[in-house]
């Protein structure tokens, strides 16, 4: 087995790679970090020819926002979009065609409590409205490619232990918690694990489905 994480020089996307590498799998990293943005079509088509076709893509990359509708303009709306949603289109359409005429594989795209709720503005109108078209397209590709053996799954955390969340001020955090029932705060080791359970064969019946891990704020 082969896996490509986007995103995966920091934060969740480390953790996936760190674990999937202790096993001996063979793990690719695309990051803008190490100069590849996954928004970019033509430097995503050169790296992924350079390297074998993965069975497995954990789409991590993106970024936060803030403000509300009224606060953000247009060229911050871009930025964060293009960030979150264009980067998974743009890793979706050079990756899954590839991956179906290999044999098939699986890919699990990130999302958000944000997609779920409406966000707030601690992360941005066009973060929230990112990451619920994340899911869009994530299940666009759960229906029209697993007759070619593709699964898509998505995954919306809550507050993680990250760069995200170290922005944050002491009241912010306080009142993220104080909104959830189960008022913790997921480390990214724990994010990691589900990705790659969703990437699994324990789950090669699972496409289409967003996993939730919030704490309870979003109840499905």
């Amino acid at each position: 087995m082969s896996l490509l994480v986007t995103g995966g020089a920091h934060g969740i996307g480390a953790a996936i790679v760190a674990k999937a590498r202790a096993t001996g799998e063979r793990v690719d990293v695309l990051d803008l970090e190490l100069g590849v943005d996954a928004a970019d079509p033509d430097a995503v088509r050169e790296f992924v020819d350079s390297i074998p076709v993965p069975d497995r893509v954990a789409h991590i990359a993106g970024v936060v926002g803030r403000g509300g509708i009224d606060e953000v303009d247009l060229a911050e709306w871009d930025r964060v979009i293009r960030a979150n949603l264009t980067s998974a289109y743009v890793v979706c359409h050079d990756l899954v065609p590839r991956m179906a005429e290999a044999g098939g594989g699986s890919l699990v795209l990130m999302s958000s409590l944000n997609a779920r709720d409406g966000g707030t503005t601690m992360s941005g109108v066009a973060y929230a409205t990112a990451k619920a078209g994340v899911l869009g397209l994530m299940r666009h590709v759960a229906v029209h490619w697993g007759d070619r053996g593709v699964r898509a799954n998505g995954i919306a955390p809550g507050p993680v232990r990250t760069r995200v969340h170290d922005r944050l001020t002491d009241e912010q955090r306080n009142r993220i918690l104080g909104s959830m029932p189960l008022p913790r705060v997921s480390e990214p080791e724990e994010i990691a694990d589900i990705v790659l359970f969703l990437l699994s064969d324990a789950c090669a019946s699972v496409t289409g489905m967003t996993f939730d891990v919030n704490g309870g704020s979003h109840l499905s």
